[in-house]
């Protein structure tokens, strides 16, 4: 006997139901496991790990530079490396309005940014920071695109840009080439756009790898030019420390010559947890990301976002 319309219209809507119930519940329960791998902390299968800097940022900033200083001094060619410990990221984007003071870029661009991950576990809402800017691979995918000497590996660890040539399609297809999206193409705006005049802080002339540059829009060379993160070199060659490291509220950041053996960025390396899904992109980057948890917290790990 066939079901009336009616009762097969009922039918329907209650298989409708019951499948949305089911795609609920299977994503419920996908929701779930990623949450349980985000908690699942993996300290137990790693060796006993040093305990965060307890230096007062002070202190830790005033051994980077003795340690730039005797770089310096020793003339020898340094091996720059920066860390970042995200557990002391605060999220103040300092950081930024420092690297934006120091090279200034237009309000469609920025060398570094601070990315924020909002995640919902139990009762309580959980926020990393992450800073970001150019790895300065020792395998540099950017220049792979380009034709040789656009982009080149300098002796000290910084991947250089020629600003003079690495422009156009060959701006775009080093930014397009970059896995953390970490170049930009310099649009050539300026904050006052829409205003009568360009103020004085865009008019401003800064020095990017040795050479001196303006965005002021009536002589900018920079329009159009691939650009990202110098790690402050012209900064180093007169003995300062980059100015994200130098500004870092938090204490997040930590810089210095890897060869080294009785610097801070050594020290602070030893022992470590270090993220590895930039190593296993085969980068070999620059900028290393401490992968631990705070004493006493709850391990939140890097794999439940880069999963």
């Amino acid at each position: 006997m066939r079901p009336s319309p009616a009762s097969s219209g009922s039918s329907s809507a209650s298989r409708r139901r019951f499948f949305h119930v089911l795609a609920s519940f299977g994503s419920g329960l996908a929701g779930a496991w990623a949450g349980l791998k985000t908690l699942q902390s993996r300290l137990a299968r790693a060796a006993p790990l040093p305990p965060p800097s307890s230096l007062p940022r002070g202190e830790e900033l005033l051994r980077m530079q003795q340690d730039l200083d005797q770089t310096l001094v020793s003339g020898q060619t340094p091996s720059w490396l920066m860390v970042v410990d995200t557990r002391k990221c605060i999220g103040c984007d300092a950081c930024t309005v420092a690297c934006r003071a120091e090279i200034p870029t237009g309000p469609n661009g920025s060398i570094r940014r601070v990315i924020q991950k909002e995640l919902s576990l139990g009762s309580r809402q959980w926020a990393i920071f992450k800073p970001i800017n150019c790895l300065q691979c020792d395998d540099p995918p950017c220049a792979k695109v380009v034709p040789v000497g656009m982009i080149r590996k300098r002796p000290d660890g910084i991947v250089e840009f020629n600003l003079e040539v690495l422009k156009g399609p060959y701006a775009m297809a080093a930014a397009a080439a970059c896995p953390v999206k970490a170049i930009h193409v310099d649009d050539g705006k300026t904050f006052t756009q829409e205003t009568p005049a360009p103020q004085a802080y865009e008019r401003r002339r800064f020095v990017e790898y040795g050479k001196t540059y303006t965005r002021d829009p009536e002589t900018t060379t920079l329009k159009d030019t691939a650009r990202k993160c110098t790690f402050c070199a012209h900064r180093l060659e007169a003995g300062m420390l980059p100015a994200c490291v130098a500004t870092c509220i938090g204490g997040a950041m930590y810089f210095g010559n890897a060869n080294n053996p009785s610097s801070l960025i050594h020290e602070i390396t030893q022992g470590r947890r270090i993220f590895g899904r930039h190593q296993s992109l085969g980068l070999k980057p620059r900028v290393i990301y401490l992968e631990e948890s705070m004493p006493e917290t709850v391990h939140v790990d890097c794999v439940g976002c880069h999963s």
